[in-house]
């Protein structure tokens, strides 16, 4: 195979992106990016150093990726309906590309400025959520680490198939009911 003029790194990340959505993220080799982008492995090393710069890579775009949607779906919204746009967002982002869901949770080792950066992008969506209960400071961390815990765990078990799918889009809008009721600001002390 020849080496393909005009490839670059955008463009070796979106073929990957590629193989991901359709096979998912456990799949994707640097031999497989390779023959899909019709050159050799050796020149596919012109544009990544090695399978976990290629992972770091792809752990920056999902994440800015999944960031964006849910900026958009939480944009304009507060409380209650700002979780739930929020959560929904986050479930059929899940549904619609399990691959690209499953690199958002393997972060890069070692996790760089470059990762702490994007992660804080994406993160601002869901901070702003939070801050719209009234929460602020530890108190905000910690009830949103227990609300992505438990809209995590909803999308993982689903993604599982260990939830019926019957009723499984009640549960899911009674789960983020119940997660609203119990947003209400504690005195710290």
């Amino acid at each position: 195979m020849a080496s393909r003029l005009g490839l670059d790194r955008r463009s070796v990340i979106a073929t990957a992106v590629a193989i991901v959505d359709r096979q998912g993220s456990s799949a994707l080799t640097m031999t497989q990016l390779a023959d899909e982008l019709g050159i050799r492995l050796p020149s596919l090393y012109a544009h990544l150093r090695s399978q976990v710069d290629l992972r770091h890579e792809l752990w920056l775009w999902a994440v800015a990726d999944l960031g964006e949607r849910l900026g958009e779906a939480v944009m304009g919204r507060s409380g209650e309906e700002a979780l739930l746009a929020f959560a929904t967002e986050l479930r059929d982002y899940a549904r619609r590309h399990p691959g690209r869901y499953q690199l958002t949770l393997d972060p890069p080792v070692p996790f760089d400025e470059e990762a702490a950066a994007v992660r804080r992008r994406a993160n601002a969506p869901f901070r702003a959520v939070v801050r719209s209960f009234g929460l602020e400071d530890a108190q905000a961390v910690h009830v949103g680490r227990a609300l992505r815990a438990a809209i995590h765990g909803f999308v993982g078990l689903e993604s599982y198939d260990a939830i019926a799918l019957q009723g499984a889009d009640d549960s899911f809008r009674e789960l983020i009911a119940l997660l609203c009721r119990g947003l209400q600001p504690v005195p710290v002390g």
